[in-house]
């Protein structure tokens, strides 16, 4: 039984726009979880590589390639006009929801 490459399946899967936008929800809710900003700019890094080329990303979200890059890695901080940007350069946005039911 041939076995799927892990990366490219995670890639191909997050090609779907639901899919990547509930994957970046679950990133994002562990690092409001634990304050450790990596696991969002990973799963970020995965939804840019999935959509399209980084020089591609870049061009649409108005940042050069390099910096597109450094927000990527573990330690980058990108602003919120900068992932407002890449969001919209890979078809998504920033939704909020109240944490739990007000009676």
């Amino acid at each position: 039984m041939p076995t799927k490459d892990y990366k490219t399946d995670l890639l191909q899967r997050l090609g779907n726009s639901q899919y990547a936008a509930t994957y970046l929800k679950a990133a994002l809710d562990e690092t409001l979880s634990d304050g450790n900003t990596e696991a969002f700019l990973l799963a970020l890094k995965n939804v840019v590589e999935a959509k399209g080329s980084t020089q591609t990303i870049a061009n649409e979200s108005n940042i050069s390639r390099q910096h597109l890059y450094r927000i990527l890695s573990g330690e980058g901080n990108p602003t919120l006009d900068t992932l407002t940007s890449v969001l919209q350069a890979v078809g998504l946005t920033i939704d909020f929801k109240p944490v739990s039911i007000e009676d």
